[in-house]
């Protein structure tokens, strides 16, 4: 239901990329500050903070002026981080906000593990976000969770916008009630930029089973990588044909690096990560180990001309369980925005090597074996 509509390539679209988390934000807001006729959010997480507060005053300002505002916010991604007074205060200032799947009401049901992990902001229909970027402070590193968080976003302008606008409205409407226009008002009112490429954004759900369009994205940019494959994600827990893929590439010769954080947010999805990291190794997969701390971007590169970037990790839930959002680029200028920011990040990260592998103790390969098990819920 989720993808049946504005799955389209778009021309008339340029892009920026941000590996910045500050950057981002003070984009953002300054695009928000700019609304005149609608602004859409949906975030995993939404917490209370400084970020926050900087965007809360920009919103606060553009629904006074008479700004249509809606947000989605993921119930258990903000548990302890958004509080009733503050949602209360939200809708005071006549924005309308939404929890996604409450937790109480799901507590005992499968229902419970399909969460909202998309990342989307929509300022009228022209400027879209998407990325690996929620809208709270650690992202902007104002205060220390895993050493130095790194993280990736890519903002649309011009007719692409519209891809992640409609997918917000389809959201809005299955899970909510109606908006107060049609969906015809909530498209650009000016045309977008011309610029080399195409850019193709989209989501993924539970609610597009059997069919699963981030996950064969994923595998067909690695099918078609023929110089280098760059991969950046805080998590790996692959199903085997993803696995045997990535193999398949670094055995025909491509070049390919997996990027991860040397501070895990969780250490005992790296504990299962380290699992399948032997065999990569082996058909000569690179990977790194992003030592200042954490990376949560979600990217992919393929020979300089092919980008993704966007919500989704590399493990089932994300594959099977979330709903997501991500953008692919073809063959325009922001992939070398990207690929310079990968080549940063390898600067800064050691690689890991089969010796690394062997030398784990046999404590923590029988823990890792164990914790794979249950590889799929994490």
């Amino acid at each position: 239901y989720l993808q049946k509509r504005d799955f389209l390539l778009y021309n008339r679209t340029s892009a920026k990329y941000f590996g910045d988390g500050m950057e981002f934000f003070d984009d953002l807001i300054a695009h928000i500050q700019q609304a005149e006729t609608y602004i859409f959010l949906e975030y995993f997480i939404i917490a209370e903070g400084k970020i926050w507060d900087r965007i809360l005053d920009a919103l606060k300002e553009r629904a006074a002026a008479g700004v249509e505002i809606h947000v989605i916010f993921d119930d258990f991604g903000n548990l302890t981080r958004f509080s009733d007074d503050m949602i209360q205060s939200i809708q005071d200032a006549g924005i309308e906000i939404r929890d996604f799947n409450p937790v109480h009401r799901y507590v005992n049901r499968i229902y419970f593990n399909y969460r909202d992990h998309r990342k989307i902001a929509v300022i009228d229909g022209h400027w879209a976000y998407t990325g690996g970027i929620n809208l709270a402070d650690e992202y902007a590193n104002l205060f220390e969770r895993f050493g130095w968080w790194k993280d990736s976003a890519v903002r649309i302008e011009g007719d692409g916008a519209w891809a992640l606008a409609a997918q917000f409205i389809q959201m809005w409407e299955m899970m909510y009630d109606t908006l107060p226009n049609e969906d015809d008002y909530y498209r650009p009112r000016t045309e977008g930029p011309e610029t080399p490429g195409f850019c193709q954004a989209f989501t993924d759900g539970p609610l597009n089973n059997p069919d699963n369009p981030m996950e064969d994205t994923f595998f067909q940019l690695i099918s078609s990588a023929t110089r280098f494959l760059y991969i950046t994600t805080p998590y790996y827990a692959v199903e085997e044909s993803m696995q045997q893929a990535l193999c398949i590439a670094a055995d025909s010769g491509v070049d390919v690096r997996l990027m991860m954080p040397a501070i895990p947010d969780k250490k005992y999805a790296y504990v299962v990560a380290e699992t399948y990291w032997g065999e990569l190794l082996r058909h000569g997969v690179k990977i790194y180990k992003y030592t200042p701390g954490f990376i949560h971007a979600k990217s992919v590169l393929v020979d300089r001309k092919m980008a993704l970037v966007g919500s989704p990790n590399m493990d089932y839930r994300s594959f099977q369980l979330h709903f997501e959002s991500a953008a692919l680029l073809y063959d325009m200028p922001v992939v070398e925005e990207l690929l310079e920011d990968m080549d940063a990040v390898m600067a800064q990260s050691a690689l890991y090597t089969m010796e690394d592998w062997k030398k784990r103790s046999w404590l923590r390969r029988t823990f890792a074996s164990l914790l794979k098990l249950a590889a799929i819920w994490f």
